[in-house]
């Protein structure tokens, strides 16, 4: 302890910051091991062309619910962190898919609005991909594997490191 207290305050909050990054990238990492679908995400796509262009490609896949309170908070944190993303690292948004009138309305105006394709995923979709609480956003290799699972609001820098990490996995 003697050492902790001849530490300039300057290095014990680099330390924390070091543990932090270190242990939540610990977490997720050891969550995404239990991620083990048998469905494919290449399922999502609209045409057998999109699935085969994802292929060989990291991705980050954000699954979201319109009715999610925190998914709204999150959104405009969410765009900033995609200025992190790779050039060759494709992004997913996948919402929640509901059975209803208004449902597909919000969705048919969500995707004419969004400058990125916005894909729907049903219970059972969610289910294999071991989504529990949105947002849940996940980062998988170039062969489909996922690495790291996170549910909730990432920073930047989180988000940063755990796509420039998909690169060694």
């Amino acid at each position: 302890m003697k050492f902790w207290k001849q530490l300039p305050y300057g290095w014990k909050v680099v330390f924390a910051f070091v543990f932090f990054f270190s242990t939540t990238l610990g977490f997720a990492y050891f969550k995404a091991r239990d991620t083990r679908p048998s469905i494919p995400i290449e399922a999502l796509a609209t045409t057998p062309t999109e699935a085969n262009s994802w292929k060989g490609h990291p991705k980050v896949v954000y699954f979201w619910a319109t009715w999610c309170t925190v998914c709204k908070a999150y959104a405009p944190i969410l765009e900033a962190n995609l200025k992190f993303l790779p050039k060759d690292t494709m992004f997913l948004s996948v919402l929640e898919s509901e059975d209803s009138d208004e449902m597909k309305e919000m969705f048919a105006n969500l995707s004419k609005d969004s400058s990125r394709p916005l894909y729907t995923a049903d219970y059972r979709m969610l289910k294999e991909w071991r989504v529990s609480a949105y947002p849940t956003t996940l980062f998988l290799n170039g062969e489909g594997k996922v690495v790291f699972a996170d549910s909730g609001i990432l920073s930047p820098i989180g988000f940063w490191i755990r796509t420039f990490l998909l690169r060694f996995f």
